[in-house]
């Protein structure tokens, strides 16, 4: 969950910056926001490559940044309450994850 949590941060700040993104949703205001998203979607990448090999972590790398992408292009013009909500459901999916990681 945490690398699909990079790809899908990097994503939102990457679609941020497009002519498509909504107005009424918050946009970060500094000027690189397109490299940190390019980055926390390298680090989301490069981590599935660390747990499951070059092939597959490519692969799942691949797949998650398609779901990424399309969960916030879909959330992003439905509204914003569904926008936000599915960000508070993926946060509280990655808590889950660490707390049981730790466990």
């Amino acid at each position: 969950m945490p690398q699909f949590y990079f790809i899908f941060l990097g994503m939102y700040l990457y679609y941020s910056k497009s002519k498509y993104y909504p107005d009424f949703l918050f946009s970060p205001r500094f000027r690189s926001v397109r490299l940190f998203g390019l980055l926390f979607t390298i680090a989301g990448s490069l981590l599935y490559v660390r747990a499951d090999g070059w092939a597959g972590g490519l692969l799942l790398a691949l797949a998650a940044s398609m779901l990424a992408m399309g969960m916030v292009q879909l959330f992003a013009v439905l509204g914003k309450y569904y926008f936000y909500g599915m960000a508070v459901v993926i946060h509280v999916l990655l808590l889950i994850q660490l707390i049981c990681d730790a466990s």
